[in-house]
């Protein structure tokens, strides 16, 4: 197990020679400041970070995947925590506990968006839009430059600028799940007394937060999203590197998260899954890697960007899904800034937490404290 506090970015987020630390007289000549949350240096950016129309998108409604290995994908996701609503010789869907889905499909599914990538699971994102006028009005939009097919139920679908499926449909889950939040003491502020703070077992995701791509061209895609659907831009890792953006105004820090492709390569990067508290995070974690043999991608951590926790695990259709908790809320005060990118995370460990080697004991006698 390693712990990193200026730690290595996940995969497919590097820094290119454009992003390194400048000088500190040239960072000030670039209208960069040194001093910023997390060692970062940063930058505002443009004013106009609320993108062109407001399209009253509510949040990730869908993921579909197709799967090399249905059993082991399905696995993975009843671990996940998610919870099984359908399942047949067409595939599987999995719900989180507001309802949004994760679709799995076989391999050679045929009703699908192709690929973006020769070899990607990922097919398609479906965001929930407020109203049906909300919906033509995207249609319309879309409809002015690419193809777009509607479903009987009136779910939109199309490719962006990377060939990455996108759709749309009217948002019929619940926002946010009501639940009694854990009380947390802070030093002179007790706000649990005489009891217990919750351990859990498990994760139980309450919703799908955000998702992650790797694309060859960010630009064309930060117009697609910000301009034309409303997404605002809510910061940017400088030189191009990397886009956070939201499907609203008032949002989590970022809903969409696009990283600049080096190798001029499509790849799905990540879908995060919100859980109550950092307790869940660890419970999760624990419980899929430990319990049940799956991958760290990196993790246990937390982000200076989002200021959220997380834990990434690798995924059986390609990418990874992150637990995450205590992310930055923000609202149209929020103002962008553009970081140089030196920082994935606050601090994180590399491989996860492992399980006690065979002969250790996880819960060492208190007798034993300060003994070599």
């Amino acid at each position: 197990m390693r712990s990193r506090g200026r730690a290595h970015l996940p995969h497919g987020v590097n820094a290119t020679p454009a992003q390194k630390f400048p000088r500190p007289g040239a960072a000030r000549r670039a209208g960069l400041h040194p001093r910023a949350r997390g060692g970062m240096i940063r930058r505002k950016v443009s004013a106009s970070s609320q993108g062109g129309c407001a399209m009253a998108i509510v949040g990730l409604d869908t993921a579909v995947f197709t799967a090399p290995d249905m059993k082991k994908a399905k696995a993975f996701l009843a671990d996940w925590g998610l919870k099984k609503v359908r399942d047949g010789k067409k595939g599987a869907v999995f719900a989180t506990r507001i309802g949004s889905e994760i679709v799995l499909r076989p391999d050679d599914y045929p009703a699908l968006p192709p690929a973006a990538q020769e070899g990607m699971h990922f097919r398609e994102m479906i965001w929930g839009v407020s109203s049906r006028k909300h919906l033509a009005a995207i249609r319309k939009e879309l409809e002015r430059d690419r193809e777009v097919t509607v479903d009987a139920d009136g779910t939109i679908h199309c490719l962006d600028p990377n060939n990455i499926g996108v759709g749309f449909r009217l948002w019929q889950r619940e926002k946010r799940v009501k639940a009694t939040p854990e009380r947390f003491n802070h030093a002179g502020h007790y706000r649990r007394i005489d009891a217990r703070a919750k351990l859990y077992e498990r994760a139980q995701p309450l919703r799908m937060g955000h998702i992650g791509f790797i694309v060859p061209n960010l630009e064309a895609a930060e117009k697609f999203y910000h301009k034309r659907l409303g997404f605002p831009i809510s910061d940017k890792y400088a030189g191009g590197a990397a886009t956070f953006m939201r499907n609203a105004e008032r949002e989590d820090h970022h809903n969409l998260f696009l990283i600049w492709s080096r190798d001029g390569n499509t790849r799905f990067h990540h879908i995060a899954f919100e859980v109550n508290d950092i307790h869940e995070v660890f419970g999760g974690g624990l419980y899929v890697t430990r319990k049940q043999g799956w991958q760290t991608e990196v993790g246990p951590g937390r982000h200076p960007v989002s200021s959220a926790y997380f834990w990434y695990v690798k995924t059986p259709v390609g990418g990874a899904f992150e637990y995450f908790s205590d992310s930055d809320f923000v609202t149209g005060n929020w103002k962008p800034v553009s970081f140089r990118e030196n920082r994935f995370s606050e601090w994180h460990l590399v491989d996860g937490i492992p399980a006690p080697e065979e002969g250790y004991r996880d819960r060492p006698s208190l007798s034993n404290a300060g003994k070599a």
